[in-house]
């Protein structure tokens, strides 16, 4: 036995089988996968259509061998060996072939041949299947091989393989030039092989089996080979189109960079007519109800360089595709009558082509518009690409836009030095007109010199006799004190008191003083709400009215002192402060709702911008609930009545381990001049209010307790809008 035979005999038996079977069935999905990957990567290439055929010729081939598959395991559950594959397998052979063949010709019809053929071969099966199911149940010693049926299917196969692959030998595919057609020889000669050597005692064609194992291979070549030429193919045309793109940045440049030339948008449209394919090109301004044309390319215009104006009325399809936005196409149907063939003319083509009107925007502003005209076989060309058009509209707009810009200050710098000139000469009579007003106000100075002089003088007199004042009042408060002394301490120095004691012990002498103060008010306002409890008799009406006014006075009393004993301790360093882990949450929710009063009196309401997984901060709780407060009643008192007040808390990736609060008002904005002393403490009562600003001494107590909480204050003011205060505090470690 030879050893072709060996191996032909071997693919028959039960291992080697289903290991064929693996193979074809790889190889099937590498055709398949291979051809769906260069379908995707190449959809406006030549070699699309036998990719995606390819693809439908493995798939359809892969779907046979799963049925052959399910028909192997029905036959080993129910059926004696040889009774339903050898049949199935010989028309999943005939139809693969088919469908594969089909996909490798190019001039081949539509699919309607090959799923015709695979009609035919199915019927043909159902028609030999039952009676061979018959025959060999009737003598299981009986085999498929050599039998008049399975001739018949392999003379059927020696037509197919050899139609297919002459057909390939005559009209060669780029692609499958050599590899389609040896791998239907091979099949051809594995069919002539089984016809006039069929191996006795198998149901199987071994012969055929070694024509797939030399074909598949071959088809697989095929396929790769068909995948690099579309990614050459794309290649190129990518190169070309950058060359392209090159070339028309190139032109917008030059455009650019062009002073006085005539027509600097030459270059620029005749790279973007190569570019998409065009026949010629046109960019216009609007104005008005006109499409002036200010440049235009194209192959032999009868008019190049001359003006055109176009009436948009008399072309309602251009005017709606540029005022609708985006772009659109207008094809020949769409443009008849004799404003359309008047267009096309003055662009040198007599025939009516397809029209791309891409609108001109810049900034949100419509410039105009660019008309791009290709003849009637560029349809297709339309249909595949038609964002590259609107792409290159969007850099033709800016670059308008920037030559409008670059005229628009050449004019005005015209007017300028026109205005420089004006001016100098207003300049020269002014100065004439000052030096004569200089003068009089030198007298004028001159005069008011001598009158403060004699001021100075006088303010001299007068400090004199203060201080003789003051000595003698410090005189007279050390008298009972001197005299009450014992005798030992004659020699001792008089107690200190406020005009003679260092500053800082002034500063605390002033202080206790304040502090004295509340023991007195507290007891007034004890005695107010007696009176007011109708304790100690009835009350009138405007008795009430006049003790709740007292009560109210007094109440404020008390927050001014409460606010400057706290400003005093802040500075002297007396206020102690205790930070710990704190969720600013809860403090936010009490301030809220002690300003509840204030919002609902003057229409406010609260934005709240407050993250729920916001970490704790290390604050004092007490710094933290008066910070918020005082920055929320400064909001509240300068803001609009009916406005919202904004609160937000947030995390800045940018700076870590802090926290950003802003409480944004809608106060008018805070002068650019007094930015600076917006924290200054005491400032509202040594001078106006500052505007924009409804709590000064509050936002110094915020400031202080912020810096001596290792934090940040500070504010951000849009004139005619309001203010935003920002408070940064650290987060908990």
């Amino acid at each position: 036995m030879s050893f072709a035979q060996t191996l032909a005999r071997l693919l028959t038996e039960g291992p080697a089988s289903l290991f064929y079977h693996l193979l074809v069935g790889l190889a099937l999905e590498g055709l398949w996968l291979m051809a769906l990957e260069t379908a995707r990567r190449a959809p406006g290439a030549p070699e699309n259509r036998a990719a995606r055929r390819m693809a439908l010729a493995a798939g359809l081939g892969l779907i046979g061998r799963m049925a052959l598959f399910g028909a192997a395991f029905v036959e080993s559950q129910w059926l004696p060996p040889g009774t339903l594959l050898p049949p199935l397998e010989r028309a999943v052979d005939l139809a693969t072939w088919a469908w594969i063949g089909w996909a490798m010709i190019e001039e081949a019809p539509g699919f309607w041949l090959p799923a015709l053929h695979t009609l035919i071969a199915f019927g043909a099966y159902g028609l030999i299947a039952s009676n061979w199911m018959s025959l060999s149940l009737q003598d299981p010693s009986l085999f498929y091989a050599a039998t008049p049926s399975d001739r018949a299917w392999m003379l059927w196969a020696l037509g197919l393989a050899l139609g297919i692959g002459g057909w390939l030998l005559a009209r060669p595919s780029p692609a499958f030039r050599s590899s389609g057609m040896l791998g239907f020889f091979a099949l051809a000669l594995g069919a002539l092989l089984q016809l006039n050597m069929p191996l006795a005692g198998t149901h199987l064609a071994p012969w055929v089996r070694l024509g797939m194992l030399t074909a598949f291979p071959l088809w697989l070549a095929g396929t790769y080979r068909l995948a690099l030429q579309a990614v050459q193919r794309i290649s190129g045309e990518r190169e070309r189109a950058a060359e392209g793109w090159r070339a028309w940045s190139r032109g917008l440049l030059r455009a650019l960079q062009a002073q006085g030339e005539p027509n600097p948008l030459d270059e620029a449209l005749k790279a973007a007519r190569k570019l998409l394919g065009a026949r010629w090109t046109a960019a216009g301004l609007l104005q008005d109800d006109r499409l002036l044309i200010i440049a235009r390319e194209g192959e032999g215009l009868p008019q190049a360089g001359t003006d055109l104006t176009l009436s948009l009325p008399e072309y309602p399809q251009i005017e709606e595709a540029i005022f609708r936005r985006p772009s659109g196409f207008l094809a020949p149907e769409d443009q008849q009558g004799e404003a359309g063939q008047r267009l096309w003319q003055a662009f040198g083509m007599e025939t009516i082509g397809f029209l791309q009107i891409e609108p001109l925007v810049a900034q949100g502003r419509l410039l105009g518009a660019w008309l791009i005209g290709y003849p009637k076989e560029e349809k297709h060309r339309l249909s595949l690409d038609p964002g590259l058009g609107r792409q290159m509209a969007e850099l033709l707009a800016q670059t308008l836009s920037l030559l409008q810009e670059r005229e628009r200050k050449a004019t005005l710098e015209v007017a300028l030095m026109s205005l420089q000139q004006e001016h100098e000469e207003a300049v020269r009579r002014l100065e004439a007109q000052r030096a004569e007003e200089r003068q009089m106000l030198q007298r004028e100075i001159n005069r008011w010199a001598t009158r403060a002089a004699e001021a100075e003088e006088e303010r001299e007199r007068w400090r004199r006799r203060a201080e003789e004042l003051a000595r003698l009042i410090e005189a007279r408060a050390s008298l009972p004190v001197v005299a009450s002394a014992p005798e030992h301490g004659r020699n001792a120095s008089p107690p200190p008191t406020l005009a003679t004691a260092p500053e800082g012990h002034r500063e605390g002498l002033i202080l206790a003083l304040i502090q004295e103060l509340r023991t007195p008010l507290t007891a007034i306002l004890g005695y107010t709400d007696l009176l007011l409890g109708e304790a100690v008799g009835i009350l009138g009406a405007t008795q009430r009215q006049f003790l709740l006014r007292i009560k109210a006075n007094i109440e404020r009393m008390a927050g001014l002192i409460r606010e400057t004993i706290q400003i005093a301790a802040l500075e002297v360093g007396t206020f102690q402060l205790e930070p710990g882990a704190l969720n600013l949450a809860e403090v936010r929710d009490l301030v809220l709702q002690q300003l509840q009063p204030v919002l609902q009196e003057r229409g406010l309401r609260v934005a709240l911008e407050w993250p729920d997984d916001l970490p704790p901060v290390r604050v004092d709780r007490d710094a933290a609930q008066q910070i918020l407060y005082h920055l929320l009643n400064n909001a509240a008192l300068c803001s609009r009545p009916g406005t919202a007040i904004g609160l937000r808390a947030r995390l800045n990736p940018e700076v870590p381990r802090v926290i950003f609060l802003h409480v944004q008002d809608t106060g008018g904005g805070i002068p650019i001049e007094e930015a600076s002393r917006v924290f200054v403490p005491r400032y509202r009562a040594t001078t106006p209010l500052i505007s924009g600003v409804g709590d000064s001494i509050g936002l110094s107590i915020a400031r202080a307790l912020v810096e001596a909480s290792g934090g940040r204050i500070w504010v951000e003011s849009e004139p005619g809008t309001g203010s935003t205060f920002t408070v940064v505090l650290p987060l908990a470690s």
